[in-house]
């Protein structure tokens, strides 16, 4: 058996989504994986399809993993939602092909960052948006997503596990494909900046510092065409520094229809 599940949690006081040492504190694929233990009696590793960082949150992670259990997909739902931590939920489960793979299946993956764009910060969303007390000019910073469409060299912005490895020919593995970049405000609650960005793959850091470097647009400490050239040469070196990790959020992963896993 073979078991998707949808899940949500608040990634505050994690560190990251993948099993680490235990001196290095809890994970989220840690708790999921004692969960899933508890109930079946057995271990069971879970798979996701993003491998999020310390202090980012989910609303739409994926993951599967193959119980020792069987169980109706509605009952592994109850039953976890019963043992897990309220910071971790399991929004749906449901039984897939053994050829269902929640990270090498994907077809997209979709990040939402959040920014307070106020004079006096907030105490309901600090946990998950970004302070920015500085006027953020949104237009410029959404002409400037426009040179991150389309399949590009995105070392400026995050990190392979092929950048150091001598053994890989070529100098660069960044290369990714942009679906979606946008800046937007919310029309009911202009405080509210969101960015917005879906590709077929990101690379380690590359949505938290592509926001970081949007800022610096939006405060016009650096121009439009400074920014599709960092993008253009691909090279880390450059002004814009990585946004903090508890603005991000994972809100979306695509899959071919035929797995039937799709919101």
């Amino acid at each position: 058996m073979n078991i998707a599940c949808g899940i949500e949690y608040d990634g505050t006081d994690y560190h990251g989504f993948q099993r680490q040492p235990r001196s290095h504190g809890a994970t989220v694929q840690g708790v999921l994986e004692t969960a899933i233990e508890r109930i079946s009696g057995a271990f069971s590793v879970v798979s996701s399809a993003g491998r999020t960082d310390a202090g980012v949150h989910a609303s739409g992670q994926v993951i599967n993993f193959r119980p020792q259990k069987l169980l109706r997909p509605d009952a592994w739902r109850r039953a976890l939602n019963a043992v897990l931590p309220d910071t971790v939920v399991v929004r749906w489960v449901r039984e897939v092909p053994e050829t269902f793979h929640a990270r090498f299946s994907a077809l997209s993956r979709s990040y939402r960052y959040s920014i307070w764009n106020d004079a006096a910060p907030t105490a309901l969303r600090s946990r998950y948006t970004l302070f920015c007390p500085r006027a953020l000019d949104v237009a410029l910073m959404q002409e400037a997503c426009q040179f991150l469409l389309g399949t590009h060299d995105f070392g400026a912005f995050g990190h392979s596990p092929y950048d150091s490895d001598p053994t890989k020919p070529g100098p660069h593995h960044c290369i990714r494909t942009m679906l979606e970049a946008r800046c937007t405000r919310d029309p009911v609650q202009p405080e509210l900046i969101y960015c917005d960005f879906s590709a077929n793959a990101f690379l380690t850091g590359q949505v938290r510092r592509m926001v970081g470097t949007l800022l610096l647009v939006g405060q016009k400490r650096l121009s439009v065409a400074e920014f599709a050239e960092i993008v253009r040469r691909a090279e880390k070196t450059h002004p814009g520094s990585a946004a903090p990790s508890h603005g991000l959020c994972l809100v979306r992963v695509e899959y071919p229809e035929k797995f039937g896993v799709n919101a």
